[in-house]
């Protein structure tokens, strides 16, 4: 695959797949849901298996993040759903998505030029 094949603003090397169990959702909200959520910046696909209430998403991690989305769950009236796994997940998600960003923004620098000053 290349960048072509995702939405714009989405490069593969930044792409991460995420799948979250939700609390509190109603079939109506559920669409609602995945139209807001499929309109920020960054994301690539959304869908929702209502049968598990689980959300399945992915993103380019240097222009959205699972605060994003998680916000907009919340703005529906839904809720992350509080298992432990379900916590874990999301805090590893959260790193993944610092990482990403930190790692976006670092200028490398070459071991054969003069220390910067």
């Amino acid at each position: 695959m290349s960048d072509l094949d995702h939405k714009p603003g989405v490069k593969e090397v930044n792409l991460v797949s995420h799948r979250l169990k939700l609390a509190d959702v109603s079939e109506q909200a559920a669409t609602t849901l995945v139209d807001e959520v499929d309109q920020l910046f960054g994301m690539d696909r959304v869908a929702f298996d209502a049968p598990t209430s689980c959300l399945f998403f992915a993103y380019d991690a240097t222009h959205c993040s699972l605060d994003k989305v998680e916000e907009v769950i919340r703005q529906q009236g839904a809720r992350l759903d509080d298992g432990w796994w379900n916590r874990l997940k999301c805090s590893y998600y959260r790193f993944v998505d610092q990482n990403m960003k930190d790692n976006e923004a670092h200028e490398p620098h070459c071991c054969n030029k003069a220390p910067r000053k």
